[in-house]
């Protein structure tokens, strides 16, 4: 597969500003996300939302890239385990998940909705640009049928849709998956991790939910009080941000939740103030180390004095 295009890259961007997105590949959910692409910093990572419909259904599957899901309202299934807002889950790359199910609701249960970042892992595969899915999916279309997460093609054989449209991008018969570092997906419950101060803001708290292998990613929920600000600074990492209740502002402007947020590593991080009580979604993380870089401190956030 070829590397990952340059493009611009925003800082930031508002759900309300994006298109709805059905890629077509599993039924029953539409999105919202944006691209963050820098191939010559090995950046590649989607951020958005997807909101599910009450039919939603994904068959037990692997990805050659990692991701964080972080729970907003409703619940969803994996296999026999249920989960509910505010729980966040992080699947390493190469590490089978699902089925995903909906769950009998009530019904005045709202529709399912999580926030996620899907982006590349340590081992250096490359994540596809979206837009590149979405055409993929339409030209296989033109020779089988998508239904229900799998795909069959012209001779009658069935895939996994997304690993047939994987497949395709990379110019491959079948996907060759990195070896899992994790046997299982990671459930974090936010609600039982404490609240602790975070060093160096006044007005911050942060819940340390997870930190997984030198490459990351650290995985963190902020608080912001109104008029509370994260410092500019440089990482030595990627850095998402998913805004998911307040509104904050950033160079001159103002996001609400939800927006989504990237700086790549290297770069000036711009200073960050929340405007009203605000919670953030932070993920850290490096697509594999390279000469000379430094595992992913624990304590990336924090502004030393």
């Amino acid at each position: 597969m070829a590397p990952v295009q340059q493009k611009s890259l925003p800082i930031a961007v508002r759900e309300t500003d994006l298109d709805w997105v059905n890629i077509g590949v599993r039924p029953g959910y539409e999105q919202k996300y944006q691209g963050f692409f820098d191939a010559s910093n090995r950046l590649a990572v989607r951020v958005g939302s997807l909101y599910a419909d009450p039919y939603y259904h994904s068959p037990r599957h692997k990805h050659t890239f990692q991701q964080i899901r972080f729970l907003v309202a409703g619940t969803m299934r994996y296999g026999t385990e249920v989960y509910a807002p505010g729980d966040c889950l992080y699947i390493p790359e190469g590490v089978s998940y699902g089925p995903i199910k909906p769950r009998e609701a009530a019904a005045d249960e709202p529709a399912m909705h999580f926030v996620d970042m899907q982006f590349q892992g340590p081992s250096g595969i490359p994540y596809p640009d979206p837009d590149d899915v979405v055409n993929a999916r339409i030209a296989l279309s033109e020779a089988g049928t998508f239904s229900e997460g799998i795909y069959t093609d012209a001779t009658g054989a069935k895939h996994d849709a997304y690993e047939a449209i994987l497949a395709r991008l990379m110019g491959v018969e079948q996907i060759s998956y990195p070896e899992a570092i994790y046997s299982d997906y990671v459930v974090m419950r936010t609600y039982r991790f404490s609240w602790l101060p975070l060093a160096g803001v006044p007005g911050a708290r942060v819940k340390h939910l997870g930190h997984f292998s030198e490459c990351g990613p650290g995985v963190k929920l902020v608080e912001l009080e109104p008029g509370a600000t994260l410092p500019s600074g440089v990482l030595g990492a990627h850095e998402s941000r998913i805004l998911v209740e307040g509104a904050v502002e950033l160079d001159g402007e103002v996001f609400d939740a939800f927006s989504f947020m990237t700086f790549p590593r290297g770069t000036e991080r711009p200073a960050m103030t929340a405007t009203v009580r605000s919670t953030l979604l932070a993920v850290s993380w490096l697509s594999g180390l390279e000469p000379g870089d430094a595992p992913i401190e624990h304590d990336w956030l924090s502004v030393r004095t």
